[in-house]
């Protein structure tokens, strides 16, 4: 017998209710665009989606840098390089995002 007033079986519950709400949200949107495929703009967003989301989070991680201080950005400048140059030579976007962080984790422990 399930204990409906359990704690463990509220946070189950939460978890899959909120699972179900980030699918609804991520799902959403591509189905609106395939429905109404006959848009030049819709097309154009749904075949650049990925490449405007990484834009908006390079812009995120860049917005705190301070370059006017001690070490003037050279960590992030340096592994944003590096995933840029691992990209472009294996042509794989999590190999250069993995790369990148740990070499940026390692530059951040040196400066």
């Amino acid at each position: 017998m399930i204990n409906v007033n359990s704690s463990e079986w509220l946070i189950f519950v939460a978890v899959l209710l909120s699972a179900f709400a980030t699918f609804i949200t991520r799902v959403t949107p591509f189905y609106i665009i395939k429905s109404k495929s006959e848009s030049k703009f819709a097309n154009l967003i749904e075949k650049h989606m990925g490449l405007m989301i990484m834009v908006i989070l390079v812009c995120y991680c860049f917005k705190d840098i301070n370059f006017k201080a001690y070490p003037y950005g050279a960590s992030e400048i340096l592994a944003s390089m590096l995933a840029i140059l691992v990209h472009i030579k294996f042509k794989n976007m999590l190999l250069s995002i993995l790369i990148s962080t740990f070499f940026y984790m390692f530059l951040i422990r040196i400066f």
